[in-house]
């Protein structure tokens, strides 16, 4: 049995896929109560978050850990953020974690948006899909 069919939910018909493993979660960030509940809320309804901060007081070490609460994905989501890393001529592996992707903030713009001159890839953005963009 493929380790991605060990966890499954199904609703409605539809089988959804989680980890069971969580090398981060929010028991390392201390305080944050208010990031921690904005968190919980974004990735429940899958929204956009901006976090704003002085430097050292968790908005990193927080979004980092954003993709262990976001909802578990189907099938269909999985193949689609692995056709995109296909495209990108990285490694597939089908898990149930969803994407995290956080670019440097000296990025190209084609390395963001994707394109090429010669050979065409996806960029940060498509890489993301169904998952997190942390800039």
């Amino acid at each position: 049995m493929h380790p991605l069919c060990e966890n499954s939910l199904d609703i409605q018909g539809k089988s959804y896929f989680y980890a069971s493993e969580f090398p981060f979660d929010f028991s390392d960030v201390l305080g944050q109560h208010r990031a921690k509940r904005a968190l919980m809320i974004a990735a429940a309804g899958m929204h956009n978050l901006l976090m704003e901060g002085s430097p050292g007081c968790g908005k990193s070490m927080s979004i980092k850990r954003l993709r262990y609460i976001l909802p578990p994905q189907s099938i269909e989501e999985i193949l689609e953020s692995n056709a995109y890393y296909s495209l990108h001529e990285e490694e597939c592996e089908l898990s149930p974690l969803r994407p995290f992707r956080s670019p440097h903030h000296t990025s190209s713009r084609p390395s963001i948006f994707g394109g090429g001159s010669i050979h065409a890839q996806a960029g940060e953005i498509a890489l993301a899909h169904n998952g997190v963009l942390f800039f």
